[in-house]
């Protein structure tokens, strides 16, 4: 069998990776190109086969952040946009510590990284493309009637972002149990949708029982 090499997109992809890992477990500064070179299992000089330097692979890594947090935001399909963002409330909480050093851990260096580095300004960007999503799943519930039309589209995007950053944060810390075991973090996601659903529509509401 013939070996195939890997083409110079899938070696970025794959060194963005192992970048983030490496960001998740020693932080941005401990992100050095040796260490990534040893992670992908080349030399360093290799790396600027497909990047121009650190930085570069830094943001690359960034960027794979940012394409698995819209994948989770697309993974739900559902066309009603309140029990949509329920989904989303869910899978989240359920999911957000099975890849700590891919998602949650890079995601607070990367914030915590300082002006300086010019990357929490980058990771900023990232976190409007997200609002940005939500914005748009918030505004289409206004349209179809499953939202309120007169709730303040913003601030409801930042509650549901500013949830999933608590959920993020209790992970990181370890009191996943006791924000998402215990159920606080589901109350938390009926209050924000129980509070946006219009009037006849029980998708907010639909946890209120259990909880």
């Amino acid at each position: 069998m013939a070996f195939m090499r890997k083409t110079s997109e899938e070696r970025r992809q794959e060194i963005a990776a192992a970048t983030l890992h490496i960001v998740g477990e020693f932080g941005v500064e401990g992100a050095t190109m040796a260490r990534i070179a040893d992670a992908v299992g080349i030399s360093g000089p290799a790396l600027y086969k497909h990047y121009s330097g650190r930085t570069e692979i830094l943001e690359g890594a960034m960027d794979l952040l940012l394409q698995r947090v819209v994948a989770w935001l697309d993974s739900s399909t559902n066309p009603n946009a309140l029990e949509r963002l329920r989904e989303l409330g869910d899978t989240h909480a359920a999911t957000m510590t099975t890849d700590r050093e891919g998602v949650v851990a890079p995601l607070f260096e990367f914030a915590a990284a300082g002006h300086r580095s010019n990357l929490t300004s980058q990771m900023a960007e990232r976190t409007r493309a997200t609002l940005a999503k939500l914005t748009a799943i918030i505004e289409e519930g206004r349209d179809q009637g499953t939202i309120r039309a007169d709730v303040d589209v913003r601030l409801v995007a930042w509650s549901f972002l500013g949830l999933t950053w608590v959920e993020n944060l209790a992970g990181a810390e370890g009191m996943a149990e006791e924000f998402v075991g215990t159920g606080v973090s589901a109350r938390m996601l009926d209050k924000i949708l129980t509070d946006i659903a219009a009037p006849g529509d029980d998708s907010g509401r639909a946890h209120s029982q259990d909880c």
